[in-house]
């Protein structure tokens, strides 16, 4: 069945069987940590494919539930804990999502925090002094904490 029509030559209905395929998985409430962990490139990706078909292609309702649950699927990847890569994919994503306004939003900075924190105790503990690039990084880190804290502080008044 043909849900929508091609459009400039993209194909929406192969997206988005692909993002059914790979959501529809995480959309039962007990589902198997095996369904989140190690995927959260590919949640992040269908929270982009998400957020684009919302505003372009489908109505209000379709959109937000599945940008909703990609966020959900993002947050609870990012719980099982993650590589140094996906952390660092997930901040650079950051902004996109906390001006979102859905409950999973505030788990999903909280959740940012607790994985900063465990990259700079990893970089405080192994990395020897004179690697100015790894110690560049750490600083950021610090800024990107503070700056997700502040969020926290006063987020009620943006």
């Amino acid at each position: 069945m043909e849900i929508f029509s091609e459009r400039n030559g993209i194909d929406y209905n192969k997206i988005f069987n692909v993002l059914l395929q790979n959501l529809s998985p995480t959309f039962e409430k007990n589902a198997l940590p095996e369904i989140f962990s190690g995927k959260l490139e590919t949640f992040l990706t269908c929270f982009a494919v998400s957020s684009h078909m919302k505003n372009n292609i489908l109505d209000e309702t379709a959109g937000k539930f599945f940008e909703e649950t990609s966020l959900n699927a993002i947050y609870k990847s990012l719980s099982l804990g993650c590589s140094a890569a996906d952390i660092r994919l997930i901040l650079s994503e950051l902004p996109k999502i906390l001006i979102l306004n859905y409950p999973v939003v505030e788990n999903i900075r909280v959740g940012c925090i607790i994985r900063i924190q465990e990259l700079q105790n990893f970089y405080r503990d192994n990395v020897p002094v004179p690697d100015a690039f790894l110690w560049r990084t750490f600083h950021n880190l610090d800024s990107l904490m503070q700056i997700l804290q502040t969020f926290e502080k006063n987020k009620n008044s943006f």
